[in-house]
C-alpha cells in the first residue's frame, strides 16, 4: 500500500500555513504481472528476435505498472497555502472570506464522489477500472470557489486527510459546515 497523504500545519502571524502532502500512487498490479510474464517469455526465447521484443514488451510492462500515476500533475506534488480568519492564499493568490461561496472537496479522477457500478466488461477493461479506483481513492483535492471559478487548494489526498484539511481550513475562516445528501 503507499504512503497515505497527510498535512502539517503550523503558525506565521495570523496565518496557518499548511502543507499538504500527497498520498503515494498504487502499483498497476495487472501491468507488473504482464511485465514478469514477458521477461520470462523473453528469457525463455533468447535465441531469437522474439525473445528481445518480450524482454522489452517486459521492460517497458514492468515500468509503467510501476511508475503510472493516473492523478493530474497538482495532485502529485507537495503544496502550500495559508489561510487566516479573512482570507486564503494559494499559489499567490488571495481569496477574501466573503467572496468564497463554498469550499468542496474533490475527486481528479471522477470530478465526483464514488460510487458503485455495475458493467458487463472484459477482463482487460475490469483491471483497467479497477486501478482507476485505486488511484481515485488518493486523488481527492480541496477547492474553493469565488468570483464564479474553481481553484485547486490542495491535492493528492486520501479522504480521510482532504476531510480533515477541510475541517481545519473552515474553522479558521469561520466558515460554517453544511452537510447533505446526494
Amino acid at each position: 500500500m503507499p504512503r497515505s497523504s497527510e498535512y502539517q500545519k503550523t503558525q506565521e502571524g495570523k496565518y496557518t500555513v499548511f502543507k499538504v502532502i500527497p498520498a503515494g500512487v498504487p502499483k498497476f498490479g495487472t501491468m507488473i504481472g504482464i511485465g514478469v510474464v514477458c521477461l520470462l517469455l523473453g528469457l525463455g526465447m533468447m535465441g531469437d528476435g522474439a525473445g528481445i521484443a518480450f524482454l522489452a514488451m517486459g521492460g517497458f510492462s514492468l515500468w509503467y505498472g510501476w511508475t503510472r500515476d493516473l492523478r493530474p500533475k497538482e495532485h502529485r506534488k507537495e503544496s502550500q497555502f495559508r489561510v487566516s480568519a479573512d482570507a486564503i492564499e494559494v499559489d499567490g493568490k488571495a481569496f477574501k472570506t466573503a467572496d468564497i461561496h463554498r469550499m468542496i472537496l474533490r475527486n481528479a479522477i471522477t470530478d465526483e464522489e464514488l460510487g458503485v457500478e455495475m458493467h458487463n466488461i472484459s477482463a482487460a477493461q475490469a483491471s483497467g477500472m479497477a486501478y482507476r479506483a485505486k488511484v481515485g481513492r488518493v486523488a481527492n483535492a480541496l477547492t474553493l470557489e469565488s468570483g464564479g471559478k474553481s481553484t485547486l487548494v490542495a491535492g493528492g489526498m486520501d479522504a480521510t486527510t482532504a476531510y480533515g484539511l477541510m475541517r481545519e481550513v473552515s474553522k479558521i475562516m469561520g466558515m460554517q459546515e453544511t452537510t447533505y445528501a446526494n
